[in-house]
């Protein structure tokens, strides 16, 4: 298994170095992160531990109509945790939707190295038309923190460190019909019709709003959305709503998720950002009160509270330094989630962040300070 790792790291880096003195059919991207975590439970319990994550990202052109992916994501987990829960491999073998295409070749008390393909896909391009076929991101959603339109594969605002977020494994045909305007079928692999997710999206651009409209099944529900991201006087506007009309005969509610979101770039790179959602699934006092981030989501958990109230502001002090303070007000029990962040660019292509995710819940208080270094190729 350990030599198997290390070819499926190795050869394709060879074919690239071979396919540079030609035209590139083949190409090679990727990252390599360094993050130390500290978590702080009570007044004297701290957790340190550390991830090792390096990703690799292959595309091949063989010929002008076909493109195809994949993409494998490395590692490696040591610390406190680690050692300290019995089930540490379970929480993070997550993300592998219907195939299983994951793999621990070090699964030890101390230290655990997971491997796994999370984007493997054929897509097919002619004229208007595109067909993808594989693993891939469905991203329905318009919203920067809470998708309602998202059926196939929400995420969670708090998995930071997972940029490219989860895909599904689906056959998804698109075709453009004019201007910003196409229409887009999606089926994600299921066992059963309970587990199985397709739908249709329609886009139009009206109005200098781009729109759109959805309709499907969602995990054994009726989903009907809409969506829309435009501008007023030079401030973002967008906005997601749906509702979900249960198939099943047990006890599952019908349901509606809203959200809107409001962003400002000022001329002199201020950002503001400021988001809502209201989750009829929720409830006014979760027994955790942050999301699950270690599970494939669905839209109903994307946040356990029934209303939430989101501010983002960014600014850059320096040209190579770039600091950041995110905010969730949970009004229900009057919880709030802190988020301060700074980046700064030691170089080129290598980043360091410094990140704080501080949860306030009597009694239920969580603290943790996120150290990453990031080399990017």
């Amino acid at each position: 298994m350990k030599r198997y790792v290390i070819m499926l790291l190795i050869v394709p880096c060879w074919l690239y170095a071979q396919d540079e003195q030609e035209e590139r059919k083949l190409a090679a991207s990727g990252y390599l992160k360094d993050m130390v975590t500290f978590q702080f439970f009570g007044s004297d319990s701290t957790y340190i531990d550390n991830l090792v994550h390096h990703r690799l990202n292959l595309v091949w052109y063989p010929s002008e109509n076909l493109t195809a992916k994949l993409e494998f994501r490395n590692r490696l987990f040591t610390g406190d945790l680690v050692q300290a829960l019995p089930n540490y491999d379970q929480l993070v073998d997550v993300n592998n939707d219907y195939l299983d295409l994951s793999v621990f070749p070090v699964n030890r008390r101390k230290v655990k190295l997971h491997s796994m393909i999370d984007r493997g896909f054929v897509q097919w391009n002619k004229n208007d038309w595109e067909v993808t076929l594989g693993r891939q991101r469905l991203n329905w959603g318009m919203n920067l923190v809470w998708n309602p339109n998202d059926l196939f594969n929400n995420y969670s605002f708090f998995d930071f460190d997972y940029e490219e977020r989860p895909g599904s494994d689906a056959l998804r045909v698109r075709r453009y019909t004019g201007y910003a305007s196409e229409i887009e079928f999606a089926i994600a692999a299921a066992g059963s019709f309970e587990e199985l997710t397709s739908a249709i999206k329609y886009q139009v651009n009206r109005w200098n709003y781009d729109i759109q409209f959805i309709g499907g099944v969602m995990q054994n529900n009726v989903a009907l959305g809409t969506g829309w991201a435009g501008s007023i006087g030079g401030t973002g506007f967008k906005g997601e709503v749906t509702y979900l009309n249960s198939l099943s005969t047990t006890p599952n509610p019908n349901g509606l998720l809203a959200s809107i979101t409001i962003d400002y770039m000022s001329a002199n790179s201020l950002y503001l950002h400021g988001s809502a959602i209201y989750n009829s699934f929720g409830t006014s006092d979760p027994v955790f009160g942050l999301v699950e981030t270690t599970s494939n989501l669905d839209i109903r958990d994307v946040t356990p509270y029934e209303w939430s109230y989101f501010l983002q502001t960014t600014y850059p002090i320096h040209p190579l330094v770039n600091i950041g303070a995110a905010s969730i007000w949970f009004p229900s029990d009057g919880s709030i989630f802190l988020n301060p962040s700074i980046t700064y660019s030691v170089m080129e292509n290598l980043d360091l962040d410094v990140i704080g995710q501080l949860y306030f819940d009597d009694p239920v208080d969580s603290k943790a300070l996120f150290v990453r270094l990031k080399y990017s190729y």
